[in-house]
């Protein structure tokens, strides 16, 4: 059965929206649904299911079997002493097979438990990353990692050990109902004259119990964010003395988990109780009635001790009966999280005729192209830009106009709402994302590395390229002195997030990275702003070898970055406001002009002229 679990009669529009809503999803709907991943392994759930059958089965035969012992050893009647030792004999051989059936049936759900696991988390994973960047925008990491991790651990729970156990219960209820009833009609009525009122008391508290289990999930979910929020930015924390607000609001999400655990503990434990009174009702019953029935001599001492033992075992599965359920509230819970990722529809795909982008030339036209986040709010709007193969183009303007919006678009992180994006005369949305990108490279404002070695990530872009090419690409953008500087060199591990290098080293690294694969258009979306003097320069100097044979797209607010450019494209309001080279716009006047003579304004140094070998001194401000 395939792994797809998408909407059949069940969709959740993202979760977070839905977290603080009572959901009318049906169990049997998400029952439904979660079933496919044990029935992938049909025989093996079948071998998992024959064997608790057996298990439980045989489970049945002590009482009834010491109860005839005890009839047959009774000294007021005539001792069999045959029919004692056939029972002796019948009980050894019961827990010989109880034993192995219990190990495969125990090896088998753990077996099961963990596959499904594994398919769950590699399904929640895969469709994860095909989730667009929007999705992840306005979602906590800590909120979104709890999901494929401790909700998961909720359903696999479930659905392997739980429903076995369901199963076992469910067959030791009938077992010994049947057993009851064929030793005595009466006792057996009086003994099961409670069950109902257990079921509706399991039925009534069970609501209650799905609620307060939602709430713990949530709140261990906020938890999970800022451990994982706090952790990647103790370096700020700690450099603006933030420890005691951090520790204050992890504090406040942490007492709200507690307040959901507490009130959790203290449902069920006004639940345990009733259950146990039930039972101790039902044995009260039984040995009231039994004993006088043993006194009248309608029934042996035998047959009221395997009822007492039965009645008490009887109980047993019901009160576990009653844990499955508590236990189902909590998996469904975490199920509907879960399920609110993978039911998240994919924005960015491609469609069913896509076809690979051939070898380009990188020539980008943007045509009467118009986008937004939101529907009703256009960041760009009716762009119309041809940017000519083998040139750089400049993308500036004020804060929030769209410049890295522009970027994302080629890339393909988003559609336009109008218009289109053609490379080579390619509509993007007509060719496979994966033969677009591998033609492309980025470089970011803030590096990102892997952990790892400085090798592996280099090589990130293209595993099959040798050593000798990645030394090479690092010779060229100047990455090579310092990284041979380290204790082993190019396989000196990073670390998570490359925390052993500094911003201009990873930086460096990042560039290599991207030149590495070579693209016929690279993206340079703030890539000198973060990073010290020195390392600017290096990375400065190697530009324009760099640059050279390749579209590039590089945006900045360090506007003498940009001076160099083929073109430069001004933006303001969502529209392009100005197009030219860095002389061109000076001379029109417009708001290329005042942003580049306010830069230099308030650094207090005159303005640069365009010779190449001259750099700009102005630190960068602001985001894109």
């Amino acid at each position: 059965m395939g792994m797809h679990m998408g909407g059949r009669g069940f969709h959740m529009h993202g979760e977070d929206e839905d977290e603080d809503a009572v959901r009318k999803v049906p169990d049997r709907v998400i029952a439904l649904r979660l079933l496919q991943f044990p029935l992938k392994y049909k025989w093996n759930t079948l071998l998992m299911i024959f064997t608790s059958v057996i298990q439980s089965a045989i489970a049945l035969a002590p009482p009834l079997l010491i109860g005839m012992a005890l009839d047959a050893a009774n000294p007021l009647n005539e001792i069999n002493s045959q029919l004692f030792s056939l029972v002796i004999i019948g009980f050894a051989a019961v827990n010989v097979l109880t034993f192995v059936t219990t190990y495969i049936n125990r090896y088998m759900t753990n077996w099961l438990g963990g596959k499904m696991e594994y398919d769950l988390r590699s399904t929640m994973f895969k469709h994860m990353q095909k989730l667009s960047l929007r999705y992840y925008a306005d979602k906590e990491i800590g909120g979104i990692i709890s999901r494929p991790t401790n909700d998961v651990d909720k359903i696999t729970e479930l659905i392997s050990s739980g429903i076995i156990e369901l199963m076992s219960d469910l067959i030791t209820l009938v077992g010994i109902t049947l057993v009851m009833f064929s030793m005595s009609v009466d006792l057996s009525l009086i003994a099961f004259s409670i069950v109902p009122f257990m079921f509706i008391w399991m039925y009534v508290w069970g609501g209650r119990v799905r609620r307060i289990y939602r709430e713990t999930r949530k709140t261990i979910a906020s938890v999970s964010a800022q451990m994982e929020e706090s952790v990647s930015g103790i370096k700020e924390i700690q450099t603006f003395s933030k420890e005691n607000e951090t520790r204050r609001e992890f504090q406040e999400v942490n007492i709200r988990n507690m307040d959901a655990n507490v009130e959790a503990t203290r449902v069920m434990g006004a639940f345990w109780p009733v259950i146990q009174i039930f039972t101790a009702a039902g044995q009260t019953l039984i040995l009231y009635f039994g004993g006088k029935s043993v006194i009248e001599g309608t029934i042996t001492v035998g047959v009221l001790f395997t009822f007492m033992n039965y009645i008490t075992r009887f109980f047993q599965p019901i009160q576990q009966l009653s844990m499955f359920w508590n236990n189902v509230q909590s998996a469904f819970a975490a199920a509907e999280r879960v399920l609110g990722i993978l039911d998240t529809p994919i924005e960015i795909t491609d469609p069913p005729n896509a076809y690979e982008l051939p070898p380009i030339q990188g020539r980008i036209v943007y045509d009467h192209m118009t986008f937004g986040y939101n529907k009703d709010i256009s960041v760009l709007k009716d762009i119309n830009l041809v940017i000519e193969p083998n040139t750089t183009v400049a993308f500036v303007g004020p804060t929030g106009v769209g410049k890295t919006t522009m970027a994302n678009l080629l890339y393909r992180f988003y559609d336009p709402l109008e218009g289109k994006i053609t490379v080579d005369g390619h509509d993007l949305k007509d060719v496979k994302i994966e033969s677009l990108r591998k033609q492309m490279g980025i470089v970011l404002q803030d590096p990102f590395l892997f952990s790892g070695t400085i090798m592996n990530n280099i090589r990130y872009s293209r595993p099959e390229a040798s050593d000798e090419e990645v030394i090479e690409v690092s010779k060229a953008i100047g990455a090579h002195d310092f990284i041979m500087r380290l204790p082993e060199g190019y396989e000196t591990d990073v670390r998570e997030r490359g925390g052993r290098l500094s911003i201009g080293q990873r930086q460096l690294v990042c560039l290599a990275r991207a030149l590495l694969s070579n693209p016929r258009i690279l993206i340079m979306d703030e890539a000198t702003s973060s990073i010290d003097a020195y390392t600017e320069l290096i990375i400065q100097q190697a530009m324009n070898q760099l640059l050279k044979g390749r579209t590039a797209l590089v945006i900045a607010h360090r506007l003498s970055t940009v001076r160099n450019a083929n073109m430069i494209c001004v933006i303001e309001g969502g529209r392009l406001a100005e197009t030219g080279t860095h002389e061109e716009l000076l001379e029109k006047g417009g708001l290329y002009k005042t942003l580049f003579e306010m830069q230099f304004k308030e650094a207090g140094t005159s303005l640069p002229t365009t010779n190449n070998n001259q750099k700009e001194t102005v630190p960068a401000s602001g985001s894109k």
